[in-house]
């Protein structure tokens, strides 16, 4: 048993902000304190900060588009170390921040292999990943065939044999249109020759996935990213969810206006505005940082106008019965008026949004700059004048045509815990994590205070992953074996799709749109892998 003494504590999901606490770990696991302590370690964190370790629900870590975007970066070390480490270096930089717990957000079926060797690698962090199927052939059959049972047993076989945790939908039908030529389609326009709109797919994938009680909403990206004028349509496409669970991820690149002729102003109030009422709708936000970054996507249609404009060259695959896979090298610059306007958005909607609950913290990793960045992220939150000093020297378009400059909000280090802990977790439906209480996961983050924001939370004094301090001043000392995640277990997770007809027939559809054999695809053999840790849903709907 370990005593962790004296400690001041944040556990937002407990009311917890800075109360001085002793915290006892027992069996790997938070424990209530002893009537009568036996013999027991003791931590003495008196004049510390303790908070549950971070959790990252969004950052592309893993498979096909890392694997190609490496080679855009070969002449260029630091930039390759920063944006596309390998996957064991990216688990032990997080573990380094305080966080045990890691999602890729965006795995090919087809590609499901390269995700998860990548994912294996990244050893000490518990991870997982989504399993994109906004373009997939047969999710899109069985949409338009309107069998509810062909939609729900379609969905279960793709996220199973993927090794998914969750469903994602990238500009859902954004890459069937570019496959034939045809601009990206809105909201409510048809997508060629399926009879399907954008807004149906949504509307119906999100409201399978929530009857199933999957343990993560729907994981959507929205159309139309990066567009001067977006935020509009983004909000059409958050009431389109009808108060419906989802999440919608780096939202920074949909909260743009015309600044009137045809360049970027901040519309972060409008977005936020926008996404205050819808109560069970989470997000996160997609951070900007000046230097470079790569574009890492499945949204072809969107990448191939962003290249374009940009005249630089991209790596685009197109996945067999998918969407793509794309890669473009990108830099935001200070004194360029559209970088200074990305930027100054993503903090002005993270400090306009009043609840750090249902807003996290990401860079989109690598597409707005690497995660390794959130130190720099949370002091311009915490600190006004820290945000003043980048203003001051950046293109005046981001005070000019951002509400930035005006606001005096700053963050405090429980709502910070909350946006990085707390609230990815329970938006992940992981209950045994993101809190201190009783029978949670001991995973801890401690930090010396210092007026150096920045320098406090890029080190923290140590972490600890299953009651064992497994980093301590930046330093990673061990990595216990990780876990990776899956919805189902318990019987909860109904409609599995095992032998019989149901498999069969969905084997037949796949060898229509694939080359691959259907015994093949994806993971194999059913997707199963012996050293998966199944999450239980909140439904047994079969």
């Amino acid at each position: 048993m370990i005593r962790i003494r004296g400690a001041e504590v944040y556990d937002p999901a407990r009311g917890l902000d800075g109360q001085m606490r002793d915290v006892w770990v027992d069996g790997g696991r938070i424990a209530p304190a002893p009537e009568h302590p036996q013999e027991h370690q003791v931590i003495d964190a008196a004049g510390l900060v303790l908070a549950p370790a971070g959790v990252e629900l969004h950052s592309h870590v893993a498979g096909y588009a890392l694997n190609a975007a490496r080679r855009f970066l070969a002449s260029d070390p630091e930039a390759l170390d920063q944006l596309a480490p390998p996957a064991d270096v990216a688990a032990g930089r997080y573990l380094a921040m305080g966080y045990t717990t890691v999602f890729d957000a965006a795995s090919s079926p087809l590609y499901a292999r390269l995700t998860h060797a990548d994912l294996q690698a990244m050893s000490g962090v518990d991870r997982g990943s989504y399993t994109l199927m906004g373009d997939h052939r047969l999710l899109l059959r069985a949409l338009k065939s309107r069998d509810p049972a062909e939609l729900r047993d379609t969905l279960a076989w793709l996220l199973r044999v993927s090794g998914g945790y969750a469903v994602k939908l990238v500009n859902p039908g954004g890459g069937v249109a570019w496959k034939a030529d045809r601009p990206a389609p809105g909201l409510d326009e048809p997508i060629g020759g399926l009879d399907l709109t954008q807004r149906g797919i949504i509307q119906q994938v999100v409201r399978l996935v929530n009857d199933l009680g999957l343990p993560h909403a729907v994981h959507l990206h929205a159309g139309r990213l990066g567009q001067p004028g977006n935020w509009q349509p983004f909000c059409e496409t958050v009431r389109a969810l009808e108060g419906q669970r989802a999440h919608l991820c780096h939202i920074q690149f949909y909260a743009y206006a015309d600044d009137g002729t045809g360049g970027f102003a901040s519309a972060a109030g409008q977005v936020a505005a926008c996404l205050a009422p819808f109560e069970q709708v989470t997000c996160d936000i997609g951070q900007v940082l000046f230097g470079p970054a790569l574009a890492v996507t499945a949204d072809t249609s969107t990448l191939d106008g962003l290249r374009r404009r940009t005249r630089r060259p991209w790596i685009s695959r197109q996945v067999e019965g998918e969407g793509g896979a794309n890669v473009l090298p990108l830099d935001y610059l200070g004194r360029d008026p559209a970088s200074a306007v990305q930027w100054a958005a993503g903090l002005e909607l993270m400090l306009c949004f009043p609840d750090p609950l249902r807003m996290f913290l990401t860079t989109d990793h690598p597409n707005g700059g690497p995660f390794s960045a959130y130190p720099q992220v949370i002091e311009w939150l915490m600190s006004r004048a820290a945000r003043a000093e980048v203003l001051e020297r950046i293109h005046p378009a981001g005070r000019d045509k951002s509400g930035l400059a005006g606001l005096e909000r700053e963050y405090s280090l429980g709502e910070v815990f909350a946006m990085t802990s707390t609230g990815p977790a329970r938006a992940l439906g992981l209950t045994d994590r993101g809190h201190l209480g009783v029978g949670a996961l001991a995973d801890m983050r401690c930090y010396r205070p210092q007026a150096d924001i920045q320098a406090m939370f890029a080190q923290p004094a140590w972490v600890m992953r299953r009651g064992r301090i497994v980093c301590r001043d930046g330093q990673v000392l061990d990595r216990p074996a990780p876990g990776l995640d899956r919805p189902g277990g318990g019987g909860g997770f109904g409609p599995r799709v095992g032998h019989g007809a149901p498999t069969a027939r969905i084997h037949r559809a796949l060898s229509e749109v694939v080359t691959v054999r259907p015994e093949e695809y994806a993971l194999g053999a059913g997707g199963e892998r012996p050293d998966y840790r199944e999450v239980p849903c909140a439904s047994a709907a079969s």
